[in-house]
C-alpha cells in the first residue's frame, strides 16, 4: 500500500530531489508532479506506483534497473493487424504478449487470453478492436523494486528513455533478474 497521494512533495522533498529529477525518474512529466503535489490532478495507479517505486528506492543505486534487465528485443502489433498476424508473430517468436502501435505510440496489449477469447467466438476482428489496455511505461532507472510493484497488477511494462521506445520488462524477466 502506497502513502497517500498528497505526501508526495513532502517525500520528495525530504529525499532531496527537485520535482524534474523526479519526473524523470519516474518517467513522467515535471508539470505532472507539480500538479499532483499542488492536488490539481488525481494521478492514475500507474503513475503513482512509478513516483512512489522512485521515492522508495533513493539511495539504492546498487539495484538493477528497467534498463539493465529489459528485453531489446520488442516486437510489435499494429491495431489494424489481423488475429492471424498475431498469432502467427507470437507462435514464431515463442512469446505470450505483444504490444499494440498506433501512430508510434503503445495503445494496447494483445495476449494469449485476449486472442483465445476472440478467436473462440470466432471473430473476424483486428487486434485493435480485441486487444487490453496499454502496457505502462518505465524510464530505464527505475529500480527492480518499483517494478516488481508495478508488475504485481500488470503484465509487462515498456522501457523507454526520451520517449523513444527501448525494451520491455515481464515478469518473466524480473525472476531472471532476481533469481
Amino acid at each position: 500500500m502506497f502513502p497517500d497521494v498528497s505526501e508526495i512533495g513532502i517525500l520528495r522533498r525530504k529525499a532531496g530531489l527537485s520535482q524534474a529529477v523526479l519526473a524523470r525518474e519516474a518517467g513522467v512529466s515535471q508539470s505532472l508532479v507539480a500538479k499532483i503535489e499542488s492536488g490539481r490532478i488525481e494521478p492514475g495507479y500507474a503513475v503513482v506506483s512509478r513516483i512512489f517505486g522512485v521515492l522508495a528506492n533513493v539511495g539504492k543505486k546498487d539495484e538493477k534497473t528497467a534498463g539493465e534487465v529489459m528485453n531489446r528485443k520488442v516486437l510489435w502489433l499494429l491495431v489494424g493487424d489481423s488475429l492471424r498476424q498475431a498469432v502467427t508473430k507470437m507462435k514464431s517468436n515463442a512469446i505470450s504478449q505483444v504490444p499494440v502501435l498506433e501512430d508510434d505510440k503503445p495503445v494496447g496489449l494483445v495476449t494469449e487470453g485476449v486472442l483465445l477469447d476472440a478467436l473462440s467466438r470466432g471473430s473476424k476482428q483486428n487486434v485493435g478492436e480485441v486487444m487490453a489496455e496499454a502496457p505502462s511505461v518505465v524510464s530505464l532507472s527505475m529500480p527492480l523494486g518499483a517494478l516488481a510493484g508495478l508488475l504485481k497488477h500488470c503484465s509487462l511494462v515498456l522501457v523507454a528513455e526520451k520517449g523513444r521506445f527501448k525494451g520491455v520488462v515481464t515478469k518473466s524477466d524480473l525472476f531472471d533478474a532476481m533469481y
